[in-house]
């Protein structure tokens, strides 16, 4: 254990060494450093740039993923000399434009250390606009000439969703479903403007063009005890009011609608924990009070998600067309029913009744697999040896009916991290739950949904990612593979014990 460690300290101190002169404009240097570490960790290296190249036909950012795996294998074939440094530059490049839109910190840390291997036109201008952004005028113009205005640069107070002691604060009672009714109020969804184009906020106007903040969004968002969630709200306000130039004309709807929109609401995880309950706790009523009522949300149009509004008595002809705006001759917009990475009570219950989950006692011997299966974002590294080993079958991804069954029946459940733990909701009492985490990501999200299903819950830490593969190859921890290989973690210690005990 005290080796593991000594080894961990001395590859935390080579990689800071590797930043330290990238930053001072050494990138031969901070290479050299990271050859040393990728042949450290050269198994580990290799299953995660395995894993990579295994997704790029479903990557979004493919060619800059190509980049850095090519850098990589120069790295471990050795010393890349100057061809290295300019593929490291055009590397960091390639970050710092993904970062522009939405992270214009962590942009401005990748072109400044992208200039450092290597000045040109188009990089200049970029590193212009930034320190124009943030007032640093006389520098901007040493550049190049940059742009007019400078697009507002928003930096929130703290690390909203990615604060790990908010993550473990008590959060405060449910906000109650209330119904606000808005004549010609519009809702819109500003999206990521990065490849992955996910809904990245929620606004909701009424007819004067006035916020309903209560019912806006937009990340960053806090954690329900965050001490600045007054001012990320306002935040929020500002992000909207700054996507307002890119916002697509509006879908001109007759008659009343109901629009429910969610952050992320493409994801399975919060169509089913929030989009869905917050739905279907309305649709009733509210379908009584105004017969012709039809539906737009922003959960697009899954499987799953078909299945939910079938199971509603929703048919195709209430749905009006996907959009991204929308303005209704009456808006009716249900307000948010739970905090932030926090499901809802009355939602889960009611999530419950829909699905028809019943409380009972699962089959202590039964094991079942919550696989990330080919998932490009954080994929499970050994996942298959694991099943195969273990004998543990994966979740099967059926209907959502079927998925609960599966797994209502395993007495102990394997779940790397990932929106598959949305099925817990039909686990029954004193199931054990082993979640497998990356050490560098491990939200807290299904904590309420394990306590109130009454759960026996580990949370293991798998292999963490190997620093410079970190740095270059992924966009940030959600994305970092769960590393399972054998013997090479606690989870991966863990499951070993488990094929012991079989």
């Amino acid at each position: 254990m005290t080796s593991s460690r000594n080894a961990t300290t001395n590859a935390q101190t080579l990689h800071a060494e590797a930043l330290e002169a990238l930053d001072r404009g050494r990138p031969r240097r901070a290479l050299s450093a990271w050859h040393s570490l990728l042949l450290q960790e050269r198994p580990a290296v290799e299953a995660h740039l395995e894993a990579a190249a295994a997704g790029l036909s479903r990557d979004p950012i493919a060619p800059l993923r190509r980049q850095a795996l090519a850098l990589a294998r120069m790295l471990l074939a050795g010393d890349p000399g100057e061809a290295g440094v300019s593929r490291l530059g055009a590397l960091l490049q390639g970050w710092g434009e993904i970062c522009l839109p939405e992270v214009p910190s962590r942009a401005l840390q990748h072109l400044e250390r992208a200039w450092g291997c290597g000045r040109q036109q188009r990089l200049d201008a970029q590193l212009a606009g930034l320190y124009d952004r943030l007032g640093y005028h006389t520098g901007a113009q040493l550049l190049a000439e940059p742009a007019a205005p400078p697009e507002p640069w928003l930096q929130p107070p703290c690390a909203a969703q990615a604060c790990l002691p908010c993550q473990k604060q008590a959060s405060p009672a449910d906000p109650p479903l209330q119904l606000t009714q808005l004549p010609q109020g519009r809702i819109w969804v500003p999206r990521q403007r990065n490849p992955w184009r996910l809904s990245h906020g929620v606004a909701v106007q009424d007819a004067s063009g006035q916020w309903l903040t209560q019912l806006c969004r937009h990340y960053p968002w806090p954690w329900p005890a965050c001490p600045h969630r007054q001012a990320l709200e306002h935040l929020t306000i500002e992000h909207l009011r700054q996507a307002e130039r890119d916002r697509p004309p509006a879908q001109h709807a007759a008659g009343p609608v109901l629009a429910v929109a969610e952050l992320s609401a493409e994801l399975f995880f919060h169509w089913q924990l929030e989009l869905l309950p917050r739905l279907g706790r309305c649709w009733q009523a509210a379908l009584q009070q105004w017969p012709d009522l039809r539906l737009w949300h922003n959960g697009g149009s899954p499987a799953y998600v078909r299945q939910a509004l079938q199971r509603l008595g929703i048919r195709p002809e209430r749905l009006l067309p996907a959009s991204d705006h929308l303005q209704a001759e009456l808006l009716l917009v249900p307000s948010f029913t739970s905090h932030f990475g926090r499901p809802a009570h009355a939602n889960l219950t009611w999530l419950e009744q829909f699905w028809g989950i019943e409380q009972g006692t699962a089959d202590a011997e039964t094991r079942l697999w919550l696989g990330r299966g080919t998932s490009q974002r954080r994929p499970a590294l050994a996942e298959r040896l694991w099943q195969s080993q273990l004998g543990i079958p994966a979740l099967l991804l059926r209907s959502v009916q079927q998925q609960w069954h599966q797994v209502a029946a395993a007495g102990t459940l394997i779940a790397p991290h990932g929106a598959a733990m949305a099925n817990l909701l039909a686990a029954r009492p004193s199931t054990t739950v082993i979640e497998l985490v990356n050490p560098a990501y491990a939200p807290t999200y299904f904590d309420p949904l394990i306590q109130r299903r009454q759960l026996r819950h580990r949370r293991l830490e798998a292999a963490a990612t190997p620093l410079p593969l970190q740095e270059w190859l992924y966009e940030g921890p959600g994305l970092y593979p769960i590393d399972l290989r054998p013997g090479a973690s606690e989870a991966a210690d863990t499951l070993a014990a488990l094929d012991t005990s079989s």
